[in-house]
């Protein structure tokens, strides 16, 4: 009844703080993190002693301590497990405990970007067209390479424009100005960006490559047993593909169901299927295109028992008691020297057959102790 007054009183809530605010991701690296953020907006009515930093895989369920007493808005997290992802969450502390945290939204994978590709090779050049291959980087960055991005630059131009995206190791870039001078570079590529370039050290020009044909087969002479498979793969070269054709004994090489030849872009290959003995031969191959030709040339030996000796056999002498034969080597020795001829005499009284001798090592021999008067018959294997 006598009038009002008042009077202020400061009412202060003492608590833990809230949680950091703008918690950002600045750095990645293959095996790092690194984060940054700003004091809470409350600090519980008690200054920020310290902060705490935890991690977590994103596989597993609980959180590690990273630091717990860090003093400043931002920590390099590292040792971390490269291409694994991680979820991050800070803390502030005060003199009445831990407030609530902060945390990274999505998980993170610890990675980088790859290295550049490894050695660039051109395998191939044509008026219009350039066929490039590399190798991988030699680190990936801790992520999977998703793709190659090939870029290239006309000689005279600033430029680099994209001209294919690949996931292989390699690339045809076609649609290329006829004797124009370009420049070649290769980027990978994984989840968290590009690679530096790696570039083709010297500019190619777009014309198409004449190269003299040739032919290299890998030995001068093959065998084979009569009754086996024979194949043989002659390498060859040349600008454009050169024509292939295969002689045998002088004359072009009848193909047949059994016997054929197929070619490839760098090889020549015959295939013989259960050798007879006369596909034993000179074999010459030939290899021309418009700069010029080339001959290579290969034995083929048959192996196998050899044909019997050619005769007439010859009854160089005759007596009383002995009579010398002769006769000539066979003409197919199955593929090796003969090593030894048999001799068998038969008494034409009897069908049994004799072994005069097993080892003659020419081709003529002296029969002895025959029977006088008597009409015998002669057989000769090799």
């Amino acid at each position: 009844s006598s009038g009002t007054k008042s009077a202020f009183v400061t009412v202060r809530v003492l608590d833990t703080p809230s949680p950091p605010v703008n918690l950002k991701v600045t750095e990645i690296t293959k095996d790092s993190v690194s984060i940054t953020w700003e004091p809470p907006l409350l600090d519980g009515g008690s200054k920020i002693k310290n902060y705490i930093v935890e991690k977590r895989e994103a596989t597993r369920k609980s959180y590690a301590a990273v630091v717990t007493n860090c003093h400043k808005n931002s920590w390099k997290i590292d040792q971390l497990q490269e291409g694994c992802s991680y979820y991050f969450r800070v803390t502030a502390e005060n003199e009445y405990g831990i407030g609530l945290p902060a945390r990274t939204a999505d998980p993170i994978k610890v990675a980088e970007v790859p290295q550049p590709p490894g050695k660039i090779t051109v395998n191939d050049v044509t008026r219009n067209s350039v066929s490039l291959s590399w190798t991988k980087p030699e680190h990936d960055g801790g992520s999977k390479i998703i793709q190659y991005i090939v870029e290239m630059q006309a000689k005279q131009s600033e430029k680099w424009s994209e001209c294919a995206r690949v996931k292989s190791l390699e690339a045809v870039i076609t649609n290329l100005t006829q004797g124009e001078e370009y420049l070649f570079r290769v980027v990978a590529v994984n989840e968290k960006g590009r690679s530096d370039p790696r570039s083709l050290a010297v500019p190619i020009v777009a014309k198409d490559l004449v190269i003299e044909p040739d032919v290299r087969p890998a030995f001068n002479n093959y065998s084979v047993q009569v009754g086996q498979d024979l194949k043989i793969e002659v390498p060859i070269s040349g600008r454009p593909k050169p024509t292939i054709t295969w002689t045998k004994d002088g004359v072009p090489l009848k193909q047949t169901t059994r016997i054929n030849v197929t070619d490839s872009l760098d090889l020549t290959i015959l295939s013989i299927k259960e050798a007879h003995k006369d596909d034993g031969g000179h074999y010459e191959i030939t290899v021309a295109n418009i700069v010029g030709q080339k001959t290579a040339s290969i034995e083929i030996i048959t192996l196998d028992k050899p044909d019997p000796p050619k005769g007439p056999v010859k009854f160089d002498e005759v007596s009383a008691e002995s009579i010398t034969l002769s006769w000539n080597p066979p003409l197919y020795t199955g593929g090796c020297q003969i090593t030894n001829y048999i001799v068998h005499k038969r008494d034409t009284t009897t069908t049994v057959w004799d072994v005069v001798s097993a080892t003659v090592a020419r081709t003529t021999l002296k029969v002895t102790k025959l029977k006088t008067g008597t009409e015998y018959q002669f057989r000769i294997f090799a």
